[in-house]
Formats: C-alpha cells, structure tokens, sequence
C-alpha cells in the first residue's frame, strides 16, 4: 500500500480564499421600491434541483438528468418601524393586499416581480460571487410568533420563488485580482 498524504492540502495556502457564512449581503428591487440589505439576518444561495428522466430498454434501465427547477429561498429580516422598510410592506401588498383583504386585490407579474441580488464578500469587502434572482416574488410570509417569555427581536421570514438566476463566480477558472487576498 502507497503513502496516503496527510494534511490540509492546498486549504492552509495564501491564494486560497475560503467563502465565509456571514459575509455578504442581499439587496431586494421591487417595483415599490428597494429592500435595504441592513435589516436582514439570514438568507441562503439559491438550490437547483434536477428531475431525474428514467429510460427503460430490455431488461436495464438507466437515468439521465431531466428539467431543472429552482427551489423556493428563504430570508429572514429583523422587523423594526423604520421608514426604510416601507418597499417590503408594499411589495407585500401587491401580492396580497393586508389592509383591505376581503377585496383580495393583486395586481399583475409586473406589478410585483423582484430581482434579488445576492454577493458574497471576503474579508477586504471584495465580492467573491454574486448570484442575480429574477422575477421574485414573496410565496409565503411569516410574521413571527409573539412569546411573553421571550426577549429576542421579531423577525419577518419571507419562502421567495423566482424563475431565473444569473450566477457570476469571481474567482472561477480566470480569477481576478480579488482571487488574491486583500493585498
């Protein structure tokens, strides 16, 4: 039996930059207005999943990928009364109107599709990737559960469904110089 290196491998190198969960951010443009990315607290990169196409023949059967469907994201904002919050509830609205629902007022794709706009930073601010969302719309809203016991802040947790994503990777096969670490 042959030596089985030890180690980290390439993971401890300087030019390797390792992605981190709490450094980026995720802007909203909605047709009332954009989401400010301060108030969220947490959001995820979009998920793919592949329906699988089964192929029979004789006495085999092999399968091969089929259509692509994007999976629903979550994100999360801390609820707060400031003005700057306003494009939120008024894109929530023109999905479904709170204030007057027994009118059940929506207006049409146009009038409340999104794009979303998610990047990813090292640690210099430099943005390691950005994935674009587009025609989003909010497809399930919680408000937040109210507990007398509790301390911690209210939040307002939106199931976002979209139909495309354009995924820019800055440091694929030909980096560039924020590939580099912040030197």
């Amino acid at each position: 039996m042959g030596d089985i290196p030890m180690g980290i491998g390439l993971l401890g190198q300087p030019n390797i930059i390792i992605k981190r969960k709490f450094r980026w951010k995720i802007e909203i443009t909605t047709p009332r207005g954009v989401i400010p990315a301060w108030y969220v607290k947490t959001a995820a990169r979009p998920q793919l999943e592949m329906e699988e196409l089964e192929l029979n023949y004789l006495n085999a059967v092999t399968w091969m990928a089929g259509k692509g469907k994007w999976q629903p994201m979550s994100i999360s904002y801390i609820d707060v009364t400031d003005n700057l919050m306003e494009p939120l509830w008024s894109w929530i609205a023109t999905v479904y109107d709170l204030m007057t629902p027994a009118v059940l007022w929506q207006s049409e794709p146009a009038g409340y599709m999104a794009t979303a706009d998610l990047r990813m930073y090292d640690g210099c601010g430099n943005v390691l990737e950005r994935w674009e969302l587009q025609n989003v719309w909010p497809h399930s809203i919680n408000f937040g559960e109210l507990d007398y016991a509790a301390s911690e802040e209210m939040n307002i947790e939106l199931n976002l469904r979209y139909s495309g994503v354009i995924y820019k990777g800055i440091c694929g096969p030909q980096p560039t110089k924020n590939c580099i670490g912040c030197g």
